[in-house]
C-alpha cells in the first residue's frame, strides 16, 4: 500500500512540476530556451564528471576523503565570506527595520520602540531574537548592529548559515547514496549554486532559515534506519523542535511538519505513524504556544492589535489577485478599517470574490503564472536586495543592472535553475517506477506542500528560497543515480 501511494504521489509531484518547468521556460522574461539550451549543456559537463571521474573517488578509504571534503568545505565557506562581505549591502525593507530594532532587544530584551512593528510583522520576530543571540555574542567585541561593522557581523552570521545548509545537504547525500562520488557531486551542485553566493550579504530569514529544514531530513534519516525505541522518540522530538525553531524564522518550514507526518504514514504501519505522528504535532504545538504565551506575558503589548494589526487574511488576498505580490490598494483598504474583524471579514469576502470570479482555465493561468514567479526565477529576487553597495567593488560590474556582467550572470543563474529543475522532475518520474519512500521523498513531498501553500499565498521568488537545498539534494541524487546506471551497464 505505501509503495502505490508513493507512486500516486511521484505520478503526481511529476505532472504538476514539470508543468512549472515547462511554463518556466516557455514564460521567462528572457530567451527561455537559450538558458534551457545552456542548463542541459551544464549538466551534461555534471554528468561526464559524475560518470567519468568522480568514481575515482569512490576509491578513496572514507576517512581520507572525510578529510578532504572537510577542506574543501573550509575553503568553500571562506570563499562564501569573501564573497559577502564584497557584496555587502545597505539593508532595506523590512531587514532593515529589524536591524534598526535590535538594539531595543538588546538593551531590556523588549521592544519598546518597535513593538508595534512586531505586533503588525509578528512573523519577523523570530528573526530579530535569532540576530539578538547573535549579537549578544559579537556585542563582547565590542560590535553593535547600528554600525558598519554590525552589517558585516550579520553577514557572517549568515553565510554560516548558508554553508551549514551546504554541510547538511552533503551529509543527506552520504546517507543517501552512500558513495563519496554521491557526496562529491552533490557538492559541486551546490558550489555551483550561485544564489546561495548573491544571498550571502543578505541576513534575513529566507537564508537563515536554511539550515532547519535540512536537519529534519537528516533526523528522519537517522529515524528510519533507528531500531532503539528511545532514541525514535528523541529523534522525533527532536525534528519537531527543528521544525518549530525553523518556523519560528521563516514561517513557511511549518510545511515540513506536515510532509513528515505524511512520510510517517507513507513509510509506517498505521499505529506507529500515529503514534510519531502525536509526538511531532505534540512537540511543535506544545512550543509554539509557549512562545506565543511569552509574547503576550509582556515582550509585545498586544492591546494595539486591534488598531494597527493585519489578519493572515491579508497574504492570501495578495496571494488571490494580480501576479500574487504585494498589493498597495488592497493594504491601504485593509488599514482604513477600525478593527480585526472589520478587516478579516472584509479581507474574507474580497478572496472569495476574487477566486469566484475567474473560470477553471483562468484560474489554471493564475496558478500557472504564481507557480512560475515562485519557482522560475533563477535570482530567487536577490537582485532587488543587491542594488544598494555598501561599498563598491568588482562584484558589481555583475550584479547591478546595466553593468557588463549582469546578463551573463542572470543567464548562468536561470540556466542551473533550469538545470536543478529538469533533475527534479526526472527523479520524480523515476520515483514513479522505483517507488521506494525515503529521505527523498519527503523532501519531495516538503517541495509539493511548499508548492500548494505558495499557490494561495503571497508570490515572490524568495520565497522559495529556504527549500533550494532540498531541490539540490534530489537533483543530486538523479544526476548520480544516472551516470552510475550507465556505468553499470556499461560493464554488464
Amino acid at each position: 500500500m505505501q509503495k502505490q501511494l508513493t507512486r500516486i504521489f511521484s505520478a503526481g509531484f511529476a505532472l504538476i512540476w514539470g508543468w512549472v518547468f515547462l511554463n518556466s521556460v516557455l514564460r521567462w522574461q528572457h530567451n527561455g530556451l537559450a538558458a534551457l539550451a545552456a542548463g542541459a549543456v551544464l549538466g551534461a559537463v555534471l554528468f561526464a564528471l559524475a560518470r567519468f571521474v568522480l568514481p575515482l573517488l569512490d576509491q578513496l578509504p572514507r576517512r581520507r576523503f572525510r578529510l578532504l571534503l572537510g577542506a574543501v568545505l573550509v575553503l568553500h565557506g571562506l570563499a562564501l565570506g569573501w564573497l559577502g562581505f564584497l557584496l555587502a549591502e545597505v539593508p532595506i525593507m523590512d531587514m532593515n527595520t529589524v536591524l534598526q530594532s535590535l538594539p531595543d532587544f538588546l538593551d531590556d530584551g523588549i521592544p519598546q520602540v518597535w513593538g508595534g512593528y512586531y505586533v503588525t510583522c509578528n512573523n519577523n520576530l523570530g528573526l530579530a531574537l535569532l540576530l539578538t543571540g547573535w549579537y549578544r555574542l559579537v556585542g563582547l567585541f565590542g560590535i553593535t548592529p547600528d554600525t558598519e561593522a554590525g552589517i558585516y557581523a550579520g553577514i557572517v552570521l549568515n553565510v554560516l548559515a548558508i554553508w551549514l545548509a551546504v554541510v547538511l545537504v552533503c551529509m543527506l547525500a552520504r546517507r543517501i547514496l552512500h558513495h563519496n562520488s554521491g557526496v562529491a557531486l552533490t557538492f559541486l551542485l551546490a558550489a555551483g549554486f550561485l544564489p546561495f553566493v548573491l544571498w550571502a550579504p543578505c541576513f534575513y530569514s529566507d537564508t537563515l532559515s536554511l539550515p532547519f529544514g535540512l536537519l529534519v531530513l537528516l533526523c528522519w534519516n537517522y529515524y528510519r534506519a533507528e531500531k532503539r525505541r528511545p532514541v525514535r522518540i528523541a529523534l522525533l522530538v527532536a525534528m519537531g523542535a527543528a521544525a518549530f525553531v525553523g518556523y519560528a524564522v521563516k514561517g513557511s518550514v511549518a510545511v515540513i511538519l506536515v510532509a513528515l507526518v505524511i512520510q510517517l504514514f507513507l513509510e509506517k504501519k498505521p499505529r506507529q505513524a500515529l503514534a510519531g505522528a502525536l509526538v511531532l504535532v505534540v512537540m511543535f504545538i506544545g512550543l509554539n504556544a509557549g512562545y506565543r504565551a511569552w509574547q503576550h506575558s509582556g515582550l509585545l503589548d498586544f492591546s494595539v492589535e486591534d488598531e494597527i494589526g493585519f489578519p493572515i487574511e491579508l497574504w492570501f488576498a495578495y496571494g488571490s489577485t494580480g501576479d500574487g505580490n504585494y498589493n498597495d490598494p488592497v493594504c491601504q483598504a485593509a488599514k482604513d478599517l477600525p478593527t480585526m474583524a472589520d478587516r478579516r471579514q472584509m479581507l474574507r469576502q474580497f478572496i472569495i470574490e476574487q477566486y469566484s470570479s475567474r473560470g477553471p482555465l483562468e484560474q489554471l493561468d493564475f496558478m500557472t503564472r504564481k507557480a512560475v514567479i515562485t519557482w522560475g526565477d533563477g535570482l530567487y529576487d536577490a537582485q532587488e536586495f543587491l542594488a544598494t553597495p555598501l561599498k563598491s567593488n568588482w562584484t558589481h560590474r555583475f550584479i547591478l543592472e546595466g553593468q557588463p556582467g549582469y546578463m551573463p550572470m542572470v543567464y548562468y543563474c536561470q540556466a542551473y535553475q533550469f538545470l536543478l529543475m529538469g533533475l527534479v522532475l526526472a527523479g520524480a518520474v523515476g520515483a514513479v517506477r522505483r517507488a521506494r519512500p525515503g529521505t527523498l521523498t519527503l523532501a519531495r513531498v516538503s517541495v509539493f506542500g511548499l508548492m500548494l501553500f505558495l499557490s494561495f499565498w503571497e508570490t515572490k521568488a524568495r520565497y522559495s528560497f529556504n527549500f533550494t537545498p532540498q531541490l539540490i539534494l534530489l537533483a543530486a541524487a538523479t544526476l548520480w543515480r544516472l551516470a552510475r546506471q550507465r556505468r553499470i551497464g556499461r560493464k554488464n
